[in-house]
């Protein structure tokens, strides 16, 4: 046996024995493995070697790396606890509680802890680059005009290159600038459904989505979906049978509010069972750049569209800046045309100045740079979440740990309630979601979103023990 052989059987050997303490639960997800130094230690190894056990590691997706923090074990779905999966629920004339309007209030709270609120860090946006777009955007001579009314050509240009795929090449007369996501979806339902039409959700679902649907009295159809892999696809074509839905609502890539991101074939198979049934599909992407693995950007359902069933609508509020305001419906040239004689009978055009920001920065090499440093920290940032919130909350506590965006979904032990939580953390200055308000039919009371995207300090920290303190006495 060579020097050579003996290094690969000993790293070899370490990252197996690693393996099994991850796979038998003594290091659960999230949690942070031994240092590198301990490791040399406990296994007599120079430092070379732990490097080599751990790459291997990495390399299997048990395990992601933090700068400066160490190591922490990635969520595998085979080991972690299995999550009931509701049944279809049908909710005939959705409304949204009374409790989203208070919960807003809180979220414009500066001294609040923003838990609660669905937008990353100050400090991870990409200020400067921003600037410089703004300054371009002063000596356009677009900014002294009216836009066209669908969104200024080259910013459509921008993103009809970025949201397109191998299966379907999406074109700028696709495309319509709106103010965010919230709006696109909006526009995207108004103009293809009518009161009363039967909408299939997928559950639990964003609550403003849920308010586009009270607003525009739609007959919602709730279908359960898995915290890892999102939309159950056998409900889907019970509630397709059952009720024969107009459409589809769903957050295939990173949900919201469970970080779920449905594997490819998953995706490919939706749309051969909606193409089959037609049933159009909406889907809301607008984290679907946020993955942590810092690898290929996770297939959107319109970039493997080749039917026509999908409107895709998505924003750069999480991913560049919520203060920009600048969202897209992507959708056939028809609705573009309807949503335009709208537009102009509303406003005439959106302010050029956004746009031609937006339109400078999209696709940059700056651009490109704020998103992998902004992945690679949020994986690091959701997960050092995660092992906090398992670290100081009640036992049987469950995190659903995401492989993209800044949410977590966490279900507290049987008897607790969020809504009780939340009430008690107000008091605190604290805000989150609690579950209920991402079901039209009051499921999740034991479940809360919390916002992840949130840098970590002592407040952070002090926010989660006293969070969980009150968890553990509720």
């Amino acid at each position: 046996m060579t020097d050579t052989d003996r290094l690969l059987t000993k790293y070899s050997k370490i990252a197996n024995s690693l393996i099994g303490r991850i796979e038998s639960g003594e290091f659960p997800p999230g949690s942070k493995l031994p240092s590198l130094r301990k490791i040399c230690l406990f296994e007599e190894c120079n430092l070379s070697t732990a490097v080599e056990a751990f790459g291997i590691l990495q390399e299997r997706g048990f395990i992601s790396g933090k700068e400066r923090s160490g190591y922490f074990v990635l969520p595998r779905p085979e080991l972690y606890p299995k999550y009931k999966l509701e049944k279809p629920v049908r909710v005939p004339n959705p409304s949204v509680p009374e409790e989203v309007s208070s919960l807003m209030s809180e979220l414009a709270d500066p001294g609040f802890i923003p838990f609660g609120a669905a937008v990353p860090d100050p400090q991870f946006l990409p200020y400067s680059s921003l600037q410089k777009a703004y300054k371009k955007s002063l000596k356009d001579s677009q900014v002294y005009k009216y836009s066209d009314a669908a969104g200024i050509l080259e910013l459509r240009k921008k993103i009809a290159i970025r949201s397109s795929g191998k299966e379907r090449r999406v074109r700028p007369e696709e495309v319509f600038i709106t103010l965010g996501c919230s709006e696109a979806a909006f526009l995207a339902l108004s103009l293809s459904t009518k009161p009363g039409d039967k909408v299939a959700v997928e559950s639990p679902l964003h609550f403003v989505l849920y308010q586009i649907l009270s607003e525009l009295k739609l007959k919602a159809i709730e279908i359960p979906t898995d915290p890892f892999t999102g939309l159950d696809l056998q409900s889907y074509i019970s509630v397709i049978k059952k009720e024969s839905p107009k459409f589809l609502i769903t957050i295939p890539t990173f949900s919201n509010p469970t970080g779920s991101l449905m594997p490819l074939g998953s995706k490919k198979e939706l749309l051969k069972i909606s193409s089959k049934y037609g049933v159009k599909i909406l889907e809301d992407d607008i984290y679907g750049d946020l993955q942590h693995n810092g690898g290929i950007r996770p297939s959107s359902l319109l970039s493997l569209d080749t039917e026509g069933i999908v409107t895709q609508v998505s924003s750069l509020s999480k991913s560049v800046n919520p203060g920009l305001r600048i969202g897209w419906m992507i959708s056939d040239p028809m609705k573009v045309e309807n949503a335009r004689r709208l537009r102009l009978a509303e406003a005439i055009s959106l302010p050029a100045i956004p746009q031609l920001a937006s339109s400078y920065f999209i696709g940059s090499l700056a651009h490109e740079r704020h998103l992998r440093e902004f992945r690679r920290r949020l994986g690091g940032l959701v997960l050092s979440y995660a092992d906090s919130f398992l670290e100081y909350f009640p036992k049987g506590t469950k995190v659903a740990i995401p492989q993209g965006g800044f949410l977590l979904w966490i279900e507290l032990p049987k008897g607790k309630d969020s809504r009780v939580l939340r009430f008690q953390a107000a008091k605190k200055k604290i805000s989150l979601v609690p579950g209920n308000l991402f079901s039209l039919s009051g499921k999740y009371v034991n479940n809360f979103r919390i916002n992840a995207g949130v840098l970590m300090g002592p407040k952070v920290i002090s926010a989660i023990q006293t969070l969980g303190k009150i968890a553990k006495e509720i």
